[in-house]
């Protein structure tokens, strides 16, 4: 859109790193790699920090009730976290939003030191190099916060530490080698409408107690062995779900149904084989959403259920954004803006 701003004059910074912090209606900006840290640090609950494109060191540990905001997973310049990050949260009234960001080193969601005060984290059209629920060496056997992703790419690998009970579900997402650990029988972890993509040797009997809905598998692993070698557990569960080449995968299974298997990822996806890539919607052929429907009676997979895959941020970001070198014979700068998100 253009817009004319009534000015002869138009004075304007910009630099790689700008962390924005809205508190209460006030804004605050901090500047550089560490900018995120600081904005963090004066954080306080309910406030919202959006990051510019760019990367941005770590804080470490984020516990608050915050919102944070980034420039989106495909956008042409995004915002990226270097450095490991621990989300944790122990307070029943705190929710912990997190959107459009990609993590370039592992993300850690903590447990609590009690299966009570449970606070809530949202990831949102996030990209994460791989996520483990882990427990604070304080804590003992105990659950962590209720953990929920949308939309988001899990990219290396989705591990659970022993000892710990997630309450993870992940709605419409692109997940790696989901990997769990035999003891825990407590957890409610579940993929909803997701694409499960098995990978790099992976061991499918690593997927005790995980629950699988109108989700896909696709295999991309080089383990070697026959067909009858992979098999979920018959821990796991698996409901109205389809596996692209491996024919045993829901033979073992105690609790299930009407799962399907097909021949090759190129009969299910209009674009998508192997692995992920930049652009990728996921999108079922048109034989397929005829074939493959949900129990909610959408098609299977990434694009139906409730949240209908796509990158696009709920907030809106300034992706261009031009000023004319001289106003106009009436005085006027002319500007032009284009701002995307839902």
């Amino acid at each position: 859109m253009a817009v004319l701003f009534g000015c002869a004059t138009v004075s304007f910074a910009q630099t790689s790193f700008i962390a924005t912090l809205q508190h209460e209606g006030e804004f605050s900006h901090y500047y550089g790699a560490g900018a995120l840290s600081s904005a963090y640090n004066a954080a306080e609950a309910g406030d919202i920090i959006t990051l510019s494109p760019g990367t941005f060191t770590s804080p470490g540990t984020i516990n608050k009730g915050i919102t944070l905001r980034g420039a989106g997973i495909e956008s042409d310049n995004k915002t990226y976290i270097s450095g490991e990050v621990t989300f944790a949260s122990t307070d029943s009234t705190r929710v912990t939003t997190v959107e459009g960001i990609s993590f370039n080193s592992r993300t850690y969601v903590q447990n609590n030191s009690s299966g009570s005060g449970q606070g809530i984290i949202k990831f949102i059209k996030n990209y994460f190099y791989q996520i483990t629920a882990s427990r604070n060496s304080t804590y003992s056997s105990k659950r962590g916060p209720l953990v929920r992703f949308y939309n988001c790419i899990v990219l290396g690998e989705m591990y659970f530490s022993d000892y710990v009970y997630p309450d993870f579900l992940f709605y419409n997402c692109y997940v790696v080698n989901p990997y769990c650990s035999q003891y825990f029988s407590e957890t409610t972890t579940a993929f909803v409408n997701c694409v499960i993509n098995l990978a790099y040797r992976y061991d499918v009997s690593s997927t005790y107690y995980l629950n699988f809905y109108n989700s896909i598998f696709n295999w991309t692993d080089s383990y070697g062995g026959t067909d009858s070698n992979y098999k979920m557990p018959n821990t796991a569960t698996c409901y109205n779900c389809l596996s692209i080449n491996k024919t045993y995968l829901f033979s073992n299974l105690v609790s299930s149904g009407n799962n399907k298997t097909i021949g090759s990822a190129s009969e299910v996806f209009a674009t998508y084989t192997t692995g992920y890539k930049n652009g990728e919607t996921f999108e079922l052929t048109d034989a397929a959403k005829e074939a493959y429907i949900g129990t909610d009676g959408t098609q299977m997979g990434m694009q139906g259920g409730n949240y209908p895959y796509t990158t696009t941020v709920q907030y809106p970001i300034i992706t261009k954004f031009n000023v004319d070198a001289q106003t106009n014979k009436a005085g006027m700068l002319n500007v032009e803006m284009e701002v995307d998100g839902e």
